[in-house]
């Protein structure tokens, strides 16, 4: 695992494809989106290399219902017995894993085979056992943004004293620029626009680190910067 700020771990054993974390809190740890359902194991041994036991494992939160965020997270669950957190209006394609779709239609035969019959992609419901809403505190110190878009329950996560965001997919970091989510899997791309505008004017001045499913993290002057992205993407639109 790697270190990116004083309580807050990537569990990079699992490759570059997603990035999942584990924060550490006065009760114990909790884990921050699941990879892929082949990932689990992994997650599950680089936990206990670094010396926890699954039983410090208080919480899984789940930023969104995709096959690399949270297909691990049947298996997590049960090795940790740990509750497992989304956002209410995520709870159905949590509890139906068929329910989520690419936005592109012509992905959708190929996905649903992958998702059925291959094991990396394979996804198992799951119940969740806390369900979220938006700007609602968590004992861990996060407050939940509700970021729909990319999916209709996606949330991402504020750390108001660590001056930290976690983005889920919301947006993404890659080739050394701020993005938005592929299109392709995107259903809503105008909520995927109106979240980002959230996370740039109503918070864009309470964080400075921000970490991403996928790409590497933004140690300073985060806010700033999803400002500007919001501030292109809406000079565009107008």
């Amino acid at each position: 695992m790697k270190q990116i700020i004083p309580g807050l771990w990537e569990i990079n054993e699992i490759g570059d494809d997603v990035h999942c974390y584990v924060w550490e809190w006065a009760d114990g740890i909790t884990l921050i989106d699941a990879g892929f359902p082949t990932d689990a194991a992994t997650i599950l041994n680089a936990l206990t290399t670094h010396g926890y036991a699954l039983h410090q494992v208080q919480r899984i939160i789940v930023t969104h219902v995709d096959v690399d965020h949270s297909g691990g997270l049947a298996a997590l669950k049960r090795a940790t017995r740990a509750p497992v957190a989304c956002h209410a209006v995520e709870k159905k394609f949590l509890e139906n894993p068929k329910l989520r779709q690419p936005a592109a239609y012509y992905l959708r035969p190929a996905y649903w085979f992958l998702t059925s019959f291959t094991s990396k992609y394979r996804m198992r419901a799951v119940v969740p056992d806390e369900l979220l809403v938006d700007g609602q505190s968590l004992p861990e110190g996060f407050t939940v943004i509700h970021t729909p878009g990319h999916t209709p329950g996606h949330i991402s996560l504020l750390h108001k004293e660590k001056r930290l965001l976690i983005t889920g997919d919301a947006l993404s970091n890659r080739d050394g620029q701020l993005r938005q989510p592929i299109h392709l899997y995107t259903p809503d791309e105008r909520n995927t626009i109106r979240s980002i505008w959230k996370l740039a004017k109503k918070y864009g001045n309470d964080y400075d680190a921000i970490v991403f499913g996928h790409g590497p993290p933004i140690l300073q002057n985060g806010g700033k910067r999803i400002t500007a992205l919001a501030s292109q993407i809406f000079s565009q639109e107008i």
